[in-house]
């Protein structure tokens, strides 16, 4: 109930819920008694693109859809996961991070890695800090997955709308009367509405549902959204942790409060560790500097996974409008119950999607291999306990944390692949053959790249590419092993062998049965 109280009713204030089925006055009371009827037309005409208040009915979409997934509720939900246990970096943490990342940029530079022009902003900071950054990295990421998950429950809630327009339910001289014998509403519960309300209802059914359900399908995507990345937030060390940039590359992020909490138990050297991850950190972001094309390539491939997106359109339109009606994005219960109920839709690629994702895995292991070579060759002989380093990393990478697991099922998106071994194989037996310059052919075109094939045997990429090969000044060092070429015979010498040839099949067709009318023949 309201808690406006009663006032008293005579002949020219009368109760206006008077004459109202009892389920309709009950909802007229409890959205604020007298002013009921303009407040609910306030919410319809706010839902409608109106200029509401669109108070009343507790958690509020725009009035226009601004994307495929909405921000705002995505940073609440991000920022309240990643605050458990947070904090800024010590006075030694960001001394010791920011001296690891100087020094890797330094060795970074004795290697065939290409340097940006600029080394970016060193961000020791807290999981809030890195919360904001990703939510604007991770959008080529999220949205296309959001807005097909969207456009199928928008797809849907067409169809029925048609058919119940075919059947003439919706429209025409019986107004609202025809909805009286569909299944779920009461009987008699339209009765004697209010002239105003029953106009706006007929309106509103009458809107195209896109417009109501794409708010819905925004407040879904952002609470999904906001789960990924607060919990990726808690187990990240740095940006570059899944393969791909979960920040923008002008900045270098290390996520001091994890570094502490996953890696102080294993007894290293907590300054190692540090250049260690800073030199990791660093290579992978010149190799997206050194290829402009990588980036937009993985968002293509994104795209492309997120056009095949199948989802139980009718499981996800009932779980957004439930949403819509029960979330507060002020009230912190209301916010974990809506997330849990989120939670529980997950989306199962289809077959065609598992193929996109097989070269999106290929090319993220590609480059993390690719990335840890060059770390390998940067620090050879500089740090001793590397080996324990990188094997504890290695056992993290083969993990997967709450975050990673939630972006896999509520997006459908698993960036890790099965065996990240076969990466460093190919990077290794590719630089046998070809060299450390020869590397660079693998990310010279995106038709360059490897598939999962010719990863896990690197010998067919090289076959299929060796088309490509620049051919050095001196060419014999190609053909040393072939032995010598042949030579090529004169147009005269091959006169006379064709006459000699001739010759001798005259004389094996005397020798013969003597019936070859082609025998006198000399081609």
């Amino acid at each position: 109930m309201s808690d406006v109280p009663d006032r008293p009713t005579g002949p020219d204030d009368e109760d206006p819920f008077a004459g109202l089925p009892p389920e309709i006055r009950a909802m007229m009371e409890q959205l604020g008694g007298p002013d009921a009827l303009a407040q609910a037309q306030e919410q319809l005409q706010s839902l409608l693109g109106g200029a509401g208040t669109g108070q009343g009915f507790g958690f509020q979409p725009p009035a226009a859809p601004t994307g495929p997934v909405d921000w705002s509720l995505a940073s609440r939900v991000a920022l309240q996961l990643a605050a458990e246990n947070d904090r800024g970096p010590t006075g030694e943490e960001q001394r010791r991070a920011e001296e690891a990342f100087a020094l890797a940029e330094h060795w970074l530079d004795g290697t065939p890695l290409p340097a940006p022009t600029d080394t970016g902003r060193v961000v020791v900071g807290s999981r809030q800090a890195w919360v904001n950054a990703a939510l604007i990295a991770l959008r080529p990421f999220i949205e296309p997955v959001a807005k097909a998950s969207t456009d199928g429950m928008i797809k849907l809630a067409q169809e029925q709308f048609e058919e119940l327009k075919d059947r003439g339910e919706l429209f025409g001289e019986e107004g609202l009367a025809g909805l009286e014998g569909l299944e779920g509403l009461p009987p008699g519960l339209l009765d004697n509405l209010p002239p105003g309300l029953e106009g706006m209802i007929e309106q509103l059914m009458g809107q195209d549902p896109g417009a109501m359900l794409r708010p819905a399908g925004a407040a879904l995507a952002g609470l999904q959204a906001g789960q990924v990345i607060g919990q990726l937030s808690q187990q990240l060390t740095g940006q570059y942790d899944l393969g791909i940039p979960t920040a923008p590359r002008d900045q270098a992020h290390h996520l001091a409060v994890n570094v502490a909490e996953d890696l102080e138990g294993y007894g290293l050297d907590l300054t190692e560790v540090a250049i260690v991850l800073a030199l990791t950190e660093a290579a992978h972001r010149r190799l997206y500097h050194a290829v402009p094309w990588l980036e937009a390539h993985i968002h293509g491939l994104v795209a492309q996974f997120a056009a095949g997106t199948v989802v139980d359109a009718r499981r996800l339109q009932e779980l957004s409008e439930e949403l819509m009606t029960s979330i507060d994005p002020e009230d912190p219960d209301s916010l974990r119950a809506a997330m849990e109920q989120a939670a529980g839709l997950r989306l199962e690629p289809t077959d065609d999607q598992r193929r996109v994702l097989e070269r999106l895995q290929g090319v993220v292991c590609l480059v993390g291999a690719w990335a840890r070579h060059e770390v390998d060759r940067a620090v050879e002989g500089r740090i001793p306990s590397l080996d324990r380093i990188q094997e504890v990393l290695r056992r993290r990478r083969a993990s997967r944390g709450d975050g990673e697991q939630l972006l896999e099922g509520l997006l459908g998106l698993d960036l890790k692949p099965d065996d990240e071994t076969v990466g460093e194989s190919f990077i290794s037996a590719v630089e046998a053959a070809l060299g450390a310059e020869g590397l660079h052919r693998a990310l010279a075109h995106p038709e360059n790249l490897p598939d999962a094939e010719e990863l896990a045997n690197p010998h067919r990429w090289l076959e299929r590419t060796s088309d490509e090969t620049d051919v050095p000044d001196d060419a014999s060092a190609l053909f040393g092993e072939l032995g010598d070429a042949p030579v090529e015979a004169s147009a005269e010498e091959r006169v006379e062998g064709e006459a000699a040839a001739g010759e001798a099949a005259d004389d094996g067709g005397d020798a013969g049965d003597g019936d070859d009318d082609h025998g006198d023949d000399p081609r």
